[in-house]
């Protein structure tokens, strides 16, 4: 457990960091060299650290007890490249050892990562993704890095780091009762915008954060990633550390959410969000439910509240991914699945899938999707000239109902 010192003024990160210094400071804006907790790749950023790694023949990796590996993204594989990618992972972490290779079908590294203990407070925890921030839900600092820094720190056990300035966020209000983790998400984007983070670690508070699930907090310090965040870790359940805290020496923003309608970001950026009211009534053709944003168990739960007794409006192709082989086994139990599937969805292994356009539910030419992932950038599921709006579980659901983009409330009482 992080134990506090003066020394960084009220902030989880910079202590975190402190705990794992190896040479340097933890001084804003130092470059220094930390030692990490866990190292994390996938079967799209790991290649080419392996390729790395064979070029140079280095004998042995220093870090691979702490290496994790996920076959994730483009599994099963979807061709000849991604299934030459897949056995190369095998074998090299056959050859190196590596701490754990998680095969494909047992979940998204973002879902399967941050379950059953793997990480916890005080952690830090660097990712070849974007999305490694997902952790800092438990209170871990986890840091997403490229594949030339993941072979370093596989080899050597350690990793470089300009310190980042931290940035307190307290959440202000309670939102309206159909509002979930995305929502508050959305709204932490679009109040910081796709840059208002960079060189940041967020530190989070508010009395949402207290109420929302695990899987909740999960959606909200993984789509911090949005912001081009560091780090977002949830100080809420550490008192002495964050910007509630009576020692927080640093900048803080106020995000209002107090009776924040569901959000949706409209097509081209994350970042360009309204309330779902402005949005409704624009066709889809499809809805995803899924990726490492919204994957987990608690969005199936939704989705099933939604479509009970309901059947998917026939011009919209449903398409459900569970986020890891446990969220799917439990959802499995619960029900959840047969009534999506009585509804008219599809059920899909674990995967990224759609989410990054790499294969299952590819959008071609002028087609509109609803999707629960992070991005939706032009072209990013399919072909340039189709549009993704992004929301959470519920929104979702409904509007693959109606066919159209519709508030849940509208759907279900």
């Amino acid at each position: 457990m992080v134990k506090y010192s003066e020394l960084t003024g009220g902030s989880l990160g910079l202590e975190i960091l402190s705990d794992h210094l190896v040479e340097g400071s933890v001084d804003v804006g130092d470059f220094s060299i930390f030692s990490p907790d866990l190292i994390m790749g996938h079967d799209v950023t790991s290649p080419p650290a392996i390729g790395l790694i064979n070029e140079h023949g280095l004998p042995y990796l220093r870090a691979s007890d702490k290496t994790r590996l996920y076959l994730d993204h483009f599994t099963p594989p979807k061709d000849r490249e991604s299934a030459e990618a897949c056995r190369n992972i095998k074998e090299f972490s056959n050859r190196y050892g590596v701490g754990e290779l998680i095969n494909w079908g047992e979940g998204i590294c973002h879902v399967h990562l941050f379950e059953n203990g793997r990480v916890g407070p005080g952690q830090l925890v660097i990712g070849a993704d974007s999305h490694t921030t997902t952790g800092g839900a438990l209170g871990a600092l986890c840091i997403g890095i490229g594949s030339t820094d993941l072979a370093a720190a596989m080899v050597s056990g350690e990793f470089w780091l300009e310190v980042p300035k931290p940035l307190g966020i307290e959440f202000k209000g309670i939102p309206d009762v159909w509002c979930e983790g995305k929502d508050v998400a959305l709204r932490l984007v679009s109040w910081l915008g796709c840059g208002g983070g960079r060189n940041r670690v967020l530190e989070m508070d508010g009395q949402i954060l207290k109420w929302l699930s695990v899987d909740g907090r999960l959606t909200v310090s993984n789509m911090a990633a949005e912001t081009s965040a560091v780090g977002a870790i949830q100080t809420m359940d550490m008192n002495e550390f964050g910007p509630l805290s009576p020692d927080w020496e640093w900048e803080v923003e106020e995000v209002d959410i107090d009776e924040m309608s569901p959000q949706i970001a409209v097509p081209g950026s994350p970042n360009n969000v309204d309330n779902v009211e402005n949005i409704e009534g624009r066709i889809v053709d499809q809805v995803f439910v899924g990726s490492c944003t919204n994957g987990r168990l608690d969005d199936l739960r939704t989705v099933s509240k939604v479509l009970e007794g309901k059947k998917v409006h026939p011009d919209v192709r449903l398409l459900v991914i569970p986020g890891s082989r446990n969220v799917y086994s439990a959802a499995e139990k619960a029900g959840y699945l047969k009534t999506i599937i009585d509804a008219g969805g599809v059920v899909m292994m674990p995967t990224c899938g759609p989410c990054a356009g790499g294969f299952l539910g590819i959008l071609p030419d002028g087609e509109v999707a609803l999707s629960t992932s992070n991005r939706n950038f032009q072209g990013r599921m399919g072909e340039p000239t189709s549009k993704i709006y992004i929301s959470g579980a519920a929104v979702a659901a409904a509007s693959a109902v109606t066919g159209v983009i519709t508030h849940p409330g509208e759907v279900i009482s």
